[in-house]
């Protein structure tokens, strides 16, 4: 097959932030008509150079080439007009408009200075069934639509700009397998049209399918562009990434339980919300990791904010160590020693203009007070530095704000603000969503370290061998119930996505499939 040509040409570029080096002299090209994949770690000085790709930012040094132009000014709307385009990992949408309008945003369906809304629902509908998303009206309310839906609205609206490179910033952590399938085959198909595509994702399985090259970034420095051939490997990628071998650490099948006996830690009965969730039961031991996997809209996520108080119930108990919690609520959870990690950290999981100490003092501002009210502030430096030491938190100093953080640090220091009050129980939903494997495979190991020493853990989460590796039972969610339970020692894919999939629930009177 013949080679194709260099597109995008990135000539020792370096950036520095401060003293901070975020990227040192790093060269390498992406070709036309390829899904070229930018790998690494958080840290890498991956969004440093999409930064600098998107005009976002400017070289310190280097220069960059775009179909042998060589890039003179940085802006993103120069990047436009170069036909560069970006979809962020955080959405950027408009949820009080329509699907149209949202991927039409410059309005250019006018006829005598109005938007002829018949020809823009007309060309919408044909973008919509290119994505398999007929089923959507053009008209409907961008609010309306899951997360997965307006994440590939997004998408479409950079689509249709006819960009010449498009980059793609974890298109696929709102999606599940048959979403993220769908946008897999759109992605081959404009490839075959010649657009060039930069492709940033930390999920491994997902990269070996989409691309043609990975360029792997460490430390701020170019590592190495890997074709994606028969010697590919998820080791290789690993590897590269963090320059040490982490093969046996990631995603190794959990076969044993740790669950010790006794009374519950924690039990949901009966928890039951009208169109949302169908009568739940269910038990945390002392000691025990248990997982909750489902497809998007499965209820799995609305039950983990249900069972903290962070949405209301109709009907239904929870208890923690035997004690009935009458007003289920964060306040009345938190004084029983549960902690709750959530599922986006910009949202809800931290102050990001905050400084750390203050992220993490939150939960036991009351226990860093003397009788006075004053913080004692020598205390709270000391757990502050206990945690960065634990969790190797990468921060210039603990004034540091977690906004300027990479993810995999600001995910640390979420967590590390969960167990500053030595919880009991921890719910963790989504604990390693968006982040490299470096750090997806250090909270692994403290929260299995945590129930080891006695602290009941839940963890929801959307990737499936992260829960085969961590819990000692899953319990699978389809159609707003729990349609099944796993143990370790019985682990399969095949297995769990059979629940995930086919599992009977209360609203269907037979099983499908």
């Amino acid at each position: 097959m013949e080679e194709k040509p260099d597109f995008l040409k990135i000539s020792n570029i370096s950036k520095s932030y401060g003293v901070v080096k975020a990227l040192s002299d790093v060269s390498f090209s992406i070709r036309r008509g390829e899904i070229h994949t930018i790998l690494g770690e958080n840290g890498a000085g991956k969004s440093t150079l999409v930064k600098i790709i998107t005009g976002e930012a400017s070289p310190d040094q280097g220069y960059i080439e775009l179909d042998g132009a060589r890039v003179l000014s940085f802006s993103p709307r120069d990047a436009h007009k170069m036909g560069i385009y970006m979809v962020h990992q955080e959405l950027a949408i408009f949820e009080n408009l329509t699907v149209a309008e949202n991927i039409y945003t410059d309005h250019s369906f006018k006829t005598g200075g109005r938007i002829d809304y018949k020809k823009l629902y007309e060309e919408t509908g044909k973008k919509l069934d290119m994505f398999g998303l007929g089923a959507v009206a053009p008209d409907t309310p961008l609010a309306s639509l899951t997360l997965a839906n307006q994440q590939m609205i997004e998408i479409l609206r950079c689509i249709v700009a006819a960009p010449k490179v498009i980059i793609l910033d974890e298109p696929t952590s709102g999606l599940n397998d048959h979403e993220a399938g769908m946008l897999m085959d759109i992605l081959r198909r404009l490839k075959d049209e010649n657009m060039t595509i930069i492709y940033i994702s930390h999920r491994l399985k997902e990269i070996m399918r989409i691309s043609d090259r990975v360029t792997v970034l460490r430390d701020g420095h170019f590592a190495a562009t890997l074709v994606n051939d028969e010697h590919l490997t998820e080791n290789v990628l690993i590897n590269n990434m963090v320059g040490r071998d982490l093969s046996g650490s990631l995603y190794k099948i959990k076969t044993q339980s740790g669950a010790q006996e006794g009374a519950p830690l924690l039990e949901v009965k009966n928890f039951v919300k009208k169109n949302t969730l169908h009568e739940t039961n269910f038990t945390l031991s002392r000691g025990e990791v248990l997982g909750v996997f489902g497809l998007e809209g499965s209820g799995a996520s609305r039950l983990s904010r249900m069972i903290y108080g962070l949405e209301r119930f109709d009907g239904g108990s929870l208890s923690v160590s035997g004690k009935t919690i009458p007003r289920v609520t964060p306040r009345a959870l938190v004084k029983e020693r549960v902690m709750y990690l959530n599922n986006n950290r910009k949202l809800a999981g931290l102050l990001p203009d905050m400084k750390v100490t203050d992220n993490m003092s939150l939960p036991i501002l009351d226990k860093l007070s003397g009788k006075l009210g004053f913080i004692d502030f020598k205390r709270l430096a000391g757990i502050t530095e206990n945690f960065v030491r634990r969790f190797s938190i990468v921060l210039p100093s603990l004034s540091a704000k977690p906004k300027n953080l990479s993810g995999g640090n600001q995910q640390k220091v979420m967590l590390s603000a969960c167990l500053v009050p030595e919880p009991e129980i921890l719910i963790a939903n989504e604990p390693t969503r968006g982040i490299d494997v470096g750090a997806k495979t250090e909270i692994h190991k403290f929260l299995l370290e945590i129930a080891s020493k006695g602290v009941g853990v839940i963890i929801f989460s959307s990737e499936l061998p992260e829960l085969m590796s961590l819990s000692d039972r899953i319990l699978v969610m389809r159609n707003k119930a729990v349609v099944g339970e796993v143990k370790c020692g019985d682990y399969t894919e095949q297995a769990i996505m059979r629940h995930a999939a086919f599992g009977k629930s209360p609203a269907e009177g037979t099983e499908n499939g």
